[in-house]
C-alpha cells in the first residue's frame, strides 16, 4: 500500500511539474529538470536507453530551451537506434545554440544512419565552422567516412589528413588516411601511413590486415605474409582474421 501511494505521489508530482513548468522562472526550471537530466545521463552510461529517454524527455518537457538536454536526448535516441527522433532533438539543440558543434556532429551521425549523405555532410561542416570546437577530429573523421562511402577518396583523404594533424599521437588518422590512399591506388603512400599507425599501436588487427593488402598489391609477398599472420595472431576469431586467412591462401 505504501509503495502504491508512493508511486501515486510521484505521478502527481510529475503532473503538477508539467502543468506549472510554463509558470516557472528559468532558474526554477533548471532546478527541477536537473535531476531528470542527471538520471538520464547515468542511465545512458549504463546503456539503459529506455530509462535514459524517459528521464531526458522529462527534463526537456520542463526546460525545452536547454540545448544540453536536447543534445543528450538525441544521443539517447541514437543509442537506441531511433535516428529519426535523434535528428529532431539535435536540430532543436543547434537551433537553440548555433555554435553547439558536438550537437552538429551527432546530427550528422544521425543523418548518416538514415543514409542522408548531403544532410550529414552539411551538419559535419557546420560543426567544423566553429573555430572554438574542441574536438574537430570527430567531425573530420565522420566527414571522411561519408566521402569513403561515396567513393570520393580524394576528399576522404583530405579529411583524414586533418585528423592526423589534430591528433598526431593517435593511430586512427594515419590508418584512415592510409585506406583512402590505398583506394586511390597510391600504395607507397598508403603503406607509409599504415606504418605510422602500427608504430603508434601495433596491437590492432585491422592495421596489419590493411598493411598486408597493400603489400600484396606492391608484390611484397614476404612482407604481406608477415602482416597477415600478425593480423590473425592479434584477433584469431575476428573478421580481420577471416579475411587475412583468405588472402594468405591466395599467396600460396
Amino acid at each position: 500500500m505504501r509503495r502504491l501511494m508512493g508511486r501515486r505521489m510521484l505521478l502527481l508530482a510529475t503532473i503538477l511539474v508539467g502543468a506549472c513548468a510554463a509558470q516557472m522562472s528559468e532558474s526554477e526550471k533548471q532546478e527541477v529538470s536537473q535531476p531528470h537530466y542527471d538520471i538520464g545521463l547515468g542511465a545512458l552510461a549504463e546503456n539503459n536507453t529506455s530509462k535514459a529517454i524517459a528521464e531526458l524527455k522529462e527534463a526537456v518537457e520542463i526546460a525545452p530551451n536547454n540545448p544540453r538536454y536536447q543534445h543528450a536526448l538525441g544521443n539517447a535516441y541514437l543509442r537506441a537506434n531511433q535516428p529519426e527522433q535523434a535528428v529532431q532533438a539535435f536540430r532543436i539543440a543547434v537551433e537553440l545554440d548555433p555554435r553547439f558543434s558536438d550537437a552538429y556532429n551527432e546530427l550528422g551521425a544521425a543523418h548518416l544512419r538514415l543514409q542522408q549523405w548531403d544532410a550529414a555532410i552539411d551538419a559535419f561542416r557546420k560543426a567544423l565552422a566553429n573555430p572554438r570546437y574542441l574536438n574537430p577530429e570527430r567531425a573530420y573523421m565522420n566527414l571522411g567516412n561519408v566521402y569513403m562511402m561515396q567513393r570520393q577518396y580524394v576528399l576522404a583523404a583530405e579529411q583524414f589528413k586533418k585528423v592526423a594533424d589534430v591528433l598526431p599521437q593517435s593511430p586512427d588518422g594515419y590508418f584512415l588516411l592510409g585506406r583512402a590512399l590505398a583506394e586511390q591506388g597510391k600504395t607507397a603512400e598508403a603503406r607509409e601511413q599504415f606504418e605510422k599507425a602500427i608504430k603508434l599501436d601495433g596491437t590492432i588487427s585491422i592495421f596489419h590486415l590493411e598493411m598486408g593488402i597493400v603489400q600484396i598489391r606492391e608484390g611484397d609477398k614476404a612482407g604481406a605474409q608477415e602482416s597477415l599472420r600478425r593480423a590473425i595472431e592479434l584477433s584469431p576469431s575476428g573478421p580481420e582474421a577471416t579475411e587475412a586467412r583468405r588472402r594468405l591462401q591466395g599467396l600460396n
